[in-house]
């Protein structure tokens, strides 16, 4: 997939892209509210897939994950990083990217799914092709498609700590 675009249709799990297996699609909006494209919905078998490939990351992948991290904005000072006691599940935007990069740099320690809303799939389709090129352990971070009323019972019934900002 050398398109942007085309991964708005995948799922990174597993350190690699991989095709949903649901078919229900949700448009992503651009910041003048125009359709960017969609995305396709995680269902509950792409919870499960993501949820059984999660693995933590050690220190030096964690390191690599701050610099991608600092180049993006979001703010994740490694050495203050709180680090998850267990996989985790993110499911804010991108709006407070402090707060995102330390929900994400925590995350990676026993393994994270962010999940965010479709206004975010385009920036988080970004931030995991950057992920993808630090060379991290497969399974400590998984991005699926996407936060949204109907998708929020799953996420919920994955039993994984879950962090949230919605507005």
């Amino acid at each position: 997939m050398d398109d942007l675009s085309e991964r708005l249709f995948a799922h990174f799990v597993g350190g690699r892209w991989r095709a949903p297996f649901g078919t229900e699609q949700i448009p992503v909006p651009r910041g003048d509210g125009t359709a960017a494209g969609s995305v396709v919905l995680a269902g509950p078998r792409d919870l499960a897939r993501a949820q059984a490939c999660l693995r933590g990351a050690d220190q030096p992948a964690r390191e690599r994950a701050a610099k991608v991290f600092a180049e993006l904005g979001l703010a994740h000072p490694f050495e203050t990083a709180q680090q998850a006691r267990a996989p985790m599940l993110v499911s804010m935007g991108v709006e407070d990217r402090q707060a995102l990069g330390a929900a994400l740099g925590a995350g990676l320690a026993q393994g994270v799914i962010w999940c965010p809303p479709p206004r975010a799939a385009l920036t988080a389709t970004d931030i995991a092709l950057r992920l993808q090129g630090a060379d991290l352990p497969p399974g400590c971070f998984a991005l699926i498609h996407a936060f949204t009323p109907r998708t929020a019972p799953l996420l919920q019934a994955t039993g994984l700590a879950c962090l949230a900002a919605h507005k």
